[in-house]
């Protein structure tokens, strides 16, 4: 499975939805970002379907509020609350949850293995995750992973455009959250990670310029400096003043500026160069980074 890849891919709906946008973008060595968004618009959707049990978790983060459900585990009737926007319900896989969706939803479905939480802790030290720890009838709003959630909201609407250093920046940041917050992990107090070394900045600096049309990772990016995937996000932020993914699309733009005014070149010509997924995604991009469109930016310098 290729770690830089942020295609769609079919991932299992356990609340029994269809054809839903996802998501997947690798984040660690043998563990992957997988979400999608599960919405359904009309009551009465009815009873959740039977699944395989496996050694992981489905957390699910509601995007609106959410009163009325009946929900059991292993056939045992649980208790639930209403669910308002934020709210987050986690699953142990490993057990057979079933519930009754009687009013409408929406939600982001995140599917995390246990060996995603191995690997953080790996990184950060500390003893295995045993179980994720959120009863259904607490009603836990998380603002954390309401603003992780909401920030792929585009790059769920669009897959073909996720920029994968900044997905991978997500998925990294939300296993972290998840094993701190629900599954027990205690992070180490460590001095705080300084900037790169200047041929550390280089380095990545370099192999971010020389593929500016490529689906970068985030992880080769960290091998290149001998950094993890954290060290390194954090310490390129310290050095330049930008996450990489930032960093990268700055110097997209600006390969594309000068390639519209020194270059006999086409506006799809310019996006492929630059990386970017079609010319309607290089347009949007352009403007929310400079104001205006790439054509009326080629134009007013031509005169």
């Amino acid at each position: 499975m290729d770690g830089t890849n942020c295609a769609p891919r079919r991932l299992t709906s356990y609340l029994g939805v269809a054809d839903t946008p996802t998501l997947f973008a690798g984040t660690l060595d043998k563990a992957s970002l997988f979400v999608n968004r599960e919405r359904v618009g009309s009551p009465g959707h009815g009873l959740t379907p039977l699944y395989d049990l496996e050694d992981a978790f489905a957390v699910y983060l509601h995007l609106c509020d959410f009163n009325r459900l009946e929900l059991w585990r292993d056939g045992r009737r649980m208790r639930t609350a209403p669910y308002v926007t934020g709210a987050v319900i986690l699953y142990n896989l490993d057990q057979q949850w079933r519930a009754n969706m009687i009013d409408p939803f929406d939600c982001l479905h995140f599917h995390v293995t246990r060996t995603a939480f191995d690997e953080v802790v790996d990184e950060f030290g500390g003893p295995r995750i045993g179980m994720l720890h959120c009863a259904p009838e607490e009603c836990a709003v998380d603002h954390v992973l309401l603003g992780l959630g909401q920030a792929l909201l585009p790059a769920l609407a669009r897959p073909s455009e996720a920029n994968s250093l900044f997905v991978e920046h997500v998925g990294i940041s939300l296993y972290i959250h998840l094993a701190t917050q629900y599954g027990g992990l205690q992070l180490p107090h460590r001095r705080r990670a300084g900037a790169l070394a200047p041929w550390q900045e280089k380095r990545a600096k370099d192999y971010l310029q020389h593929h500016l049309a490529e689906d970068v990772s985030l992880a080769h990016l960290a091998t290149e400096c001998g950094l993890s995937r954290s060290h390194f996000t954090r310490a390129f932020r310290l050095s330049t003043g930008l996450p990489p993914h930032r960093w990268l699309l700055d110097q997209r733009i600006r390969m594309a500026k000068h390639l519209l005014v020194h270059g006999e070149i086409s506006l799809i010509e310019a996006a492929a160069a630059c990386g970017f997924a079609d010319q309607s995604h290089f347009t949007r991009s352009f403007t929310r980074a400079t104001g205006i469109s790439p054509g009326a930016w080629r134009r007013a310098r031509m005169h």
